[in-house]
């Protein structure tokens, strides 16, 4: 058998989100690290200093503000399915859409996308669904087992964020999180998809407020975490969420992704059952799997500066993680104060299945910007680990890492059941920044909404005016390239961060909806000419189109008027090539051949033959470009052209755009969602909406089934307004499940044959009331 694993391919880590408590982001997380801010909120008297008796109450525990809180338009989740989805399937669904945001993969992609995720217990279900459920005499109903059940957890982030890859729910416990990002690391490794993105969720109720102490239990007696401190009791109970994008090494540099941190090695492991309890934990299995992740690593203990521990602050779990710590790190005689020791659960509490994901997140920033952040509250070390006789060091002071070398750390997180996990992680050394060749960017954003738009433009605005300032080209590419498409659009043509800024803030509309494009060529040959060496000065595609026609960059040797009309041809190539389509190619009457050459599908064995007829005289008249119409003349401008195309909505081909300029990732705003309120505040019988009464009366009176066709989609999908024409799955989000529950209570209501499929037959509450009411006829006449 194998004693140690093969060396592993780096995995770099090219986005993050995360919600945690007192941080509804990565930023602020970070910031509440470094600040030694405990996030733990505390509800009415405190325990002493001494803790408490056992059985009382401890009023402390870390939230995540916002559960009850969802976007379900964005997701497209009907609201009778938002209000009984587990709140953990809804945040992870926001949080893994914020990552894809952060990495610049949100938007098209040509990439196989695995999920590796996990959760903690479903208290909702538990405390509010089920009852509900009971009570109207629904339990066992499919829709809400699909909502609820763990192992749909992968999957529903699969479907809603269109990912083909293996697609894996992972529950080890706490180590549910750092285990799912060992798996995604594997996958990625042998080549089973191209991005993955790994993490978990882990959710408390808005309205615990606390825990009950149980002497000896594994739950702090005064409400704080204090891992490995003289004071330590127990830990807090906390929610929390994250995800990590992960990419192999070798991919990312080579597509100028944003590389946080580059993952060398992992390992995951379980302490079988030499140990005294299920949930007791082991030395041995806990050395082993951060011993097999260093080999994975090929790098030594003495290599590494800092590790995120699991840090419990429990009596038997602080002991068995320092000795095995112990055995790794001391045995290679390195002075004392050269590892510090972290722990996230002193500042969030124990976010259980999180975990893992927000200690891979803590050091993956430590890394990334050479921090360390205190532990939060750390007195003195508990006498019991002798940490003077190691190389450890735990403070509560945040301070640089005073390494000039690589930095590497170390994370480890643990389950009850014995499961392990380790993640080795090393800073990524910064690339080059590709220069280019345009002098300006063009800023292209949409959203579903305006305001979504409008405070899209706030974010960025604000971005971009308090960070260092990213190359300007690699900002405008990533929000190209980076991030989805929706109907309402802003564009701008800017030339430096500052320009950017002051037309972001500029109060303005979203551009309006252009059906049909046309294109005009306009000028006499020099002008055309003339604009072709502008172009080809500062336009890569326009030089790669010329490269691609003629063989050649240059024009200089092109006799007019040919010069002119192969610079008409090669930008109206590129217009098509970048997205545009026109309805019709107009010309002044010298370059009417190019004008039909492009209309004809821009085929570049006919080229000569167009360019050769193009013999006329310019007409000498102006076109002047207008809504919807693209012309081609003295004054073209082709940055200008494609952010007012993107504002009408044509479907750009970014990536076609950069094709020719290799370009960089940043990490910019997240979406800004519009969340409400999904919540059962209380367990309540419902004899629901719609009986049989009320379906023989909308029966015996034809006038009324339209409005009762109409109640029963509203009640099966949880829609208080309900536009008679919206169609069943295209802006309702409606399925299969729901189809056939609105069929059922149309067949037993009105007592009528109805398809199982009527909302896609019929996919409007229109199209269904007509349909019913013919059947109803029918049934009527007999026929």
């Amino acid at each position: 058998m194998r004693s140690e694993p093969p060396p592993g391919r780096p995995v770099a880590v090219i986005g993050m989100a995360g919600r945690f408590a007192g941080a509804g982001d990565v930023a602020r997380f970070w910031t509440n690290l470094v600040d030694g801010v405990e996030s733990v909120r505390r509800t009415g008297e405190q325990p002493p200093s001494g803790g408490v008796d056992d059985g009382e109450f401890v009023g402390a525990v870390g939230k995540v503000d916002g559960v009850d809180l969802f976007d379900a338009d964005h997701f497209r989740v009907p609201p009778a399915e938002a209000v009984t989805l587990d709140p953990q399937q809804r945040i992870l669904l926001e949080v893994a859409a914020e990552a894809l945001d952060d990495a610049g993969y949100a938007g098209e992609r040509d990439a196989v996308v695995g999920v590796f995720v996990g959760c903690g217990e479903n208290l909702y279900y538990r405390d509010f669904v089920a009852p509900t459920e009971a009570g109207a005499g629904r339990l066992g109903d499919v829709q809400v087992t699909l909502a609820n059940e763990k192992d749909f957890l992968a999957p529903r982030l699969a479907f809603k964020l269109g990912f083909t890859g293996p697609v894996i729910t992972v529950q080890t416990g706490c180590a549910t999180s750092l285990t799912a990002v060992a798996l995604a690391c594997s996958a990625l490794a042998a080549g089973d998809c191209d991005i993955a993105l790994a993490g978990g969720v882990s959710l408390l109720p808005p309205d615990v407020d606390g825990y009950t102490f149980h002497e000896g239990g594994i739950l702090s007696a005064d409400g704080h975490c204090r891992p490995f401190d003289v004071g330590a009791s127990g830990t807090v109970p906390s929610s929390g969420a994250g995800i990590v994008v992960l990419r192999r090494d070798e991919d990312a540099r080579a597509d100028g992704d944003n590389r946080r941190a580059v993952i060398r090695g992992w390992a995951v492991n379980n302490d079988g059952g030499a140990r005294a309890g299920f949930a007791a934990p082991n030395v041995d299995g806990q050395e082993a799997v951060i011993r097999a992740a260093l080999a994975r690593a090929a790098l030594t203990p003495g290599q590494v500066g800092y590790v995120e521990t699991h840090g419990t602050g429990t009596a038997i779990g602080d002991l068995v993680e320092f000795e095995a710590l112990r055995r790794v790190f001391a045995r290679d005689g390195r002075p004392a104060g050269s590892v510090t020791l972290g722990a996230a659960k002193a500042n969030i509490g124990h976010a259980d299945a999180a975990s893992g994901v927000a200690g891979l997140i803590k050091a993956t920033l430590a890394v990334e910007s050479g921090t360390l952040p205190g532990t939060a509250h750390f007195a003195a070390p508990n006498p019991e680990l002798d940490m003077d006789s190691t190389p450890f060091v735990m403070t509560a002071a945040t301070r640089p890492w005073p390494v000039e070398s690589p930095r590497v750390a170390g994370v480890s997180s643990f389950g009850l059941g014995g499961s392990n996990a380790h993640v080795v992680l090393e800073r990524a050394l910064a690339e080059p920044v590709p220069t280019t060749m345009r002098p300006r960017a063009v800023l292209a954003l949409s959203a579903r909404t305006d305001d979504e738009l409008h405070r899209m433009r706030e974010r960025l605005a604000e971005r971009l005016a308090s960070t260092a300032p990213a190359e300007l080209a690699d900002v405008a590419y990533t929000l190209a390239v980076g991030r989805g498409r929706f109907v309402r659009r802003w564009s701008a043509v800017v030339g430096s961060s500052a320009d950017a800024i002051t037309k972001l803030r500029v109060p303005g509309e979203a551009g309006r909806s252009t059906a049909r494009w046309s294109l005009a060529i306009a000028g006499d040959p020099a002008e055309l000419a003339e604009l072709g060496k502008r172009l080809q000065a500062s336009e890569p595609t326009v030089r790669s189109g010329l490269l691609d026609l003629t063989g050649s960059t240059e024009l200089a040797d092109i006799p007019m008027p040919r010069a002119g009309a192969l610079v008409a041809a090669v930008v109206g190539r590129v217009l098509q090539r970048l997205g545009l389509t026109f309805s019709r190619v107009d010309a002044q009457e010298w370059a009417r051949p190019v004008a039909q050459w492009l209309a004809a599908g821009a085929d570049p064995s006919s080229l000569a033959t167009a360019l050769d007829a193009c013999t006329g005289a310019a007409e000498g008249r102006e076109t002047r470009s207008g809504p919807g119409q693209v012309v081609i003349g003295p004054s073209f401008d082709l940055d200008e052209v494609l952010a007012a195309a993107w504002q009408g909505g044509a479907r750009i081909d970014w990536a076609a755009y950069y094709a020719d300029e290799p370009r960089r990732r940043v990490s910019l705003p997240a979406y800004p969602f519009t969340r409400r309120r999904f919540w059962l505040d209380r367990p309540t019988r419902s004899a629901g909406p719609v009986d049989g009464a009320a379906g023989a009366s909308a029966r015996r009176n034809g006038v009324s089934i339209a409005s009762y066709v109409e109640q029963v989609w509203r009640d099966v999908l949880g829609v208080e307004h309900l536009p008679p024409d919206a169609h069943f799955s295209d802006d309702l989000g409606g399925d299969s499940i729901y189809a056939v529950e609105v069929t059922a209570r149309l067949r037993e209501g009105l007592g009528l044959d109805l398809p199982v499929d009527l909302p896609f037959v019929a996919p409007t509450v229109a199209a269904t009331a007509a349909f019913v009411e013919e059947a109803s006829a029918n049934k009527e006449t007999g026929s």
